[in-house]
């Protein structure tokens, strides 16, 4: 005989002292939960167990152990089913005892089977980092085994993970060779070795990459930014400024070569005669003031960064002179940010210490002087002061000089002065070479917004690189402030871009506006609605379809379908790949061989969920205001939509009756579907409701009782842009600013003031209103401005808010009125909520000016409900 036979080592009252014959009964015999007399040869099992095997199992361990410590050996070794033998074979254990080894029996088995999960995700999550195809095994399969044999399941994920392993080091491999090759070329260019062991930024980044198996990021970078490709990290840093230092007391080391210098000094010695000048002409300023002086200085600087350093010429104006410098954006990754490369120049006298306000309404420009004090990067202005104590840091560098200094004076400016004041300005600096224009990305959002390769990712993953987008993330990203000290914008640790939803609304809002008219907007739900979640693809056919679903009005597909062709001249939609033709409208054309696709950049897939909802919604409202039977003619149809609106109820003008209780029932009215006449009732309720009930009843009642500025502004300034589309308005205002004023309450005060701004501008051509918001604790000053015609003298004062004053004829003069009256009805607080109007310096904005005075909310504001 060979072999033991398994029918009497089943039965053996001693098997449960050996874990070795256990785990030889487990692995080729019967579950363990069943009666080993019912089959003495189960199918597929052996009639005997190999000597040897059962030999090395009882030699391991002579006399055997007690029952409870075989069964933690068996456990160690992951070998659950003969552990479960245990339990079930006879072993001599009291009722608790085995309870609670069979407890632990199923704990150890849940947390081998969530490891098998755990590494099944890791190896996909490295294939796709490393981008190799990757076939899952079978999970539930791999769980199942883990729970009979740990070492079962670990052994076949072992092989896959070195089968991965060994196809990630091939392509690491080919990817080194590459990395090699651009060394080699980047030092054939240049004449000197790339110093990957110095710290040569790119290369130590893109072998960091390689060393972690992320080879997708590592292939991109390669691609996008070869070595020999300038990148911001890669800049001289600027010396470590000691604030114990004088600027002055240095200056005057520099240029006077008797004086007795402290060692230390020689790490601040200018780098070359350039900079020399440079700080020689900085020098002059604060001996004498003199247009000469002034041009000196514009030549020097325009030397120093690599511009020809000639030709500048100064103005007098207040305060100094206006003169001009090249060079800033002379180095080849920063020539497309800027459309000529000369930066204006403000020299101050000796006496000024604060830049004229009428320089704020003009483009970006540089300020110098004696006695002008950098901002310290905490507010964004048209005027960036270049100091001396930056002056003395930037002397020192032997390259990179214009680069490091647009990083100083970008930060002070606002981002429109490296990307343009439209996303069409933003679109020609990108350029349409992909890689070139996320490079351009990259040292924008490094110069202005402080941000690293995951910020351009972020922004990328979100945009999709479209100009409009980008355009509006990037002018939100200036206002971020809530990043950890060296942290960067967006991280994915903190959720990321999604987790935003100021930045969400922001760009909902961009992708609406774009759209245009409802019935656009509309067309774009529906086929955002419809469309294939990877990639985009929807025919005319579904899209209609999908029209009629979510409305039971009988023109939603036609009014729909016929607005296909704005979506797509505004780059919503484009036309598939095999549908070269021009889309047909109507309900007459064979929709289903049509085929479009929605670009489904990060922004729109965020937006895909609420699809639906909005589809249904904005169906409803065209229904209303465009009759039941739709048509082709469809800018006639929307314009028709003021009009069969109740008068005083648009969606702006409802904002007035916010906190009457009308407000909400016209809302909920309005979902549901009522008609015009109905809603006609409603709103001559509200009207009287606004007349008849005390403004400090309404305050009172009011829910709910706080409200976000920055949210409800948004709101109240899209709405604006809506009803007069000829005026512009610039919203500044911190994002999750929370004030302690009623939300109905805010909304009609705020409504009143835009409004009253808007109405002034209509007619005039070029309208804009600038709505400043600043954090005052515990005030929050609201000023709203506007260019237009301004106050009259007599209504400089208290007089614009009394009732029934107006110079816009009768039944007019309330609002201002209602203004005044709402803060003041607000409950006691530490500050009193009040409406003024004030004198603006605004050097553009000389028309009407209003301060409205709020309290800020104490505390944490309330959740989202």
């Amino acid at each position: 005989m060979t072999g033991v036979p398994r029918a009497l080592l089943e039965t053996w009252p001693g098997r449960v002292r050996f874990p070795g014959v256990l785990t030889a009964l487990a692995e080729h015999g019967h579950p363990a939960e069943a009666d080993p007399h019912d089959s003495p040869v189960p199918d597929g099992a052996a009639a005997e167990l190999a000597a040897d095997l059962l030999a090395e199992a009882v030699l391991a361990h002579v006399g055997g152990m007690p029952p409870s410590a075989t069964f933690d050996a068996l456990l160690d070794r992951a070998e659950h089913d003969a552990a479960e033998r245990l339990l079930h074979g006879g072993a001599v254990l009291d009722g608790h005892q085995a309870e609670l080894l069979a407890r632990r029996l199923d704990d150890a088995r849940e947390a081998r089977a969530e490891s098998v999960r755990q590494r099944v995700l890791e190896l996909a999550r490295r294939a796709k980092a490393a981008g190799v195809a990757f076939e899952e095994p079978d999970v539930a399969a791999l769980v199942e085994t883990s729970r009979a044999r740990g070492a079962a399941a670990d052994e076949v994920l072992s092989e896959r993970e070195r089968e991965l392993g060994d196809r990630v080091e091939a392509l690491a491999q080919e990817l080194e060779l590459l990395l090699t090759e651009q060394e080699r070329a980047a030092a054939a260019e240049t004449g000197q070795a790339v110093r990957a062991g110095d710290g040569d930024f790119a290369v130590v980044r893109v072998r960091a990459l390689l060393r972690a198996g992320e080879l997708v990021t590592a292939q991109a970078l390669l691609n996008r930014e070869p070595l020999g490709v300038p990148v911001p990290e890669a800049l001289a840093p600027l010396p470590v400024w000691d604030r114990a230092w004088m600027p002055d007391t240095l200056l005057e080391y520099q240029l006077n070569p008797a004086m007795r210098r402290p060692p230390e000094f020689m790490a601040w010695k200018a780098a070359d005669e350039a900079a020399e000048q440079l700080l020689a002409a900085f020098g002059r300023l604060g001996r004498e003031t003199s247009p000469e002086a002034a041009e000196g200085f514009a030549d020097a600087l325009g030397r120093f960064l690599g511009g020809p350093g000639e030709g500048a010429v100064a103005h007098r104006i207040d305060g100094g002179y206006f003169t001009f410098f090249d060079g800033l954006f002379s180095d080849e990754p920063l020539s497309g940010l800027h459309p000529t490369g000369r930066v204006d120049l403000f020299v101050a006298d000796l006496g000024t210490t604060a830049v004229p306000a009428e320089l704020a309404a003009h483009d970006a420009h540089v300020a110098v002087g004696p006695g002008l004090v950098s901002t310290e990067y905490t507010d964004r202005t048209a005027t960036a002061v270049l100091s001396l104590r930056d002056l003395l840091g930037l002397a020192v560098l032997p390259a990179d000089r214009a680069a490091r200094t647009l990083g100083i004076l970008a930060r002070q400016w606002p981002v429109e002065a490296l990307i343009g004041d439209s996303p069409a300005v933003l679109e020609r600096i990108l350029g349409r070479a992909p890689e070139a224009a996320w490079r351009a990305l990259r040292w924008i959002t490094h110069m202005s917004l402080r941000g690293g390769t995951t910020a351009v990712r972020a922004m990328e993953r979100c945009t999709g690189m479209d100009p409009g987008l980008l355009w509006v993330m990037l002018r939100y990203a200036q206002n971020v402030d809530d990043r950890s000290v060296g942290g960067d914008l967006w991280p994915a640790e903190t959720g990321g871009w999604r987790k935003d939803k100021a930045l969400v609304r922001a760009l909902r809002a961009e992708l609406l506006a774009r759209c245009g008219e409802p019935v656009a907007q509309a067309a774009w739900w529906a086929a955002l609605s419809v469309c294939d979640p990877e990639d985009g693809r929807v025919s005319l056919g579904d899209l209609g379809d999908w029209a009629e679903i979510c409305s039971d009005w009988t023109g939603a597909r036609a009014r729909v379908l016929a607005a296909i062709d704005t979506l797509v001249a505004r780059g919503l939609l484009v036309r598939a790949e095999h549908g070269g033709d021009r889309v047909p409208t109507g309900p007459q054309t064979p929709e289903g061989d049509s085929s479009l696709r929605v670009p489904l950049s990060g922004a729109v897939r965020a937006l895909r969920p609420s699809a639906e909802q909005e589809l249904t919604v904005l169906l409803k409202e065209i229904e209303r205001a465009g009759g039941p039977e739709g048509g082709a003619d469809d800018a006639a149809s929307v314009t028709s939509d003021v009009v069969a609106t109740p008068v005083g109820w648009t969606a702006w003008h409802r904002n007035r009756f916010a906190p009457v209780p009308s407000y909400a029932r016209y809302g909920e009215t309005e979902q549901r579907g009522a008609r015009a006449e109905e809603l006609a009732t409603l709103a001559d309720l509200a009207r009287g409701e606004l007349l008849e009930h005390s403004l400090d009843d309404l305050v009172a009642r009011a829910e709910p009782r706080v409200a976000d500025l920055g949210a409800v502004l948004s709101d109240l300034t899209a709405r604006c842009k809506e009803q007069y589309r000829e005026v512009r308005v610039d919203l500044r205002c911190p994002a999750s600013l929370w004030v302690d004023v009623p939300e109905p309450v805010l909304r009609a005060v705020l409504y009143e003031v835009l409004d009253n701004a808007a109405e002034a501008l209509t007619g005039l051509g070029a309208g804009l209103v600038q709505v400043s918001v600043s954090q005052e604790s515990p005030e929050v000053i609201v000023e709203v401005q506007d260019n237009g015609p301004g106050l009259p003298q007599e209504a400089r004062g208290w007089r614009v808010f009394q009732p029934e004053w107006t110079t816009r004829g009768p039944d007019r003069g309330w609002g201002l009125h209602r203004v005044r009256k709402f803060l003041r009805a607000l409950p006691d607080s530490a500050v009193e909520a009040e409406a003024q109007v004030f004198s603006s310096s605004h050097p553009a904005l000389t028309g009407a000016a209003l301060r409205l005075v709020l309290p800020e909310l104490e505390g944490t504001p309330p959740l989202p409900s």
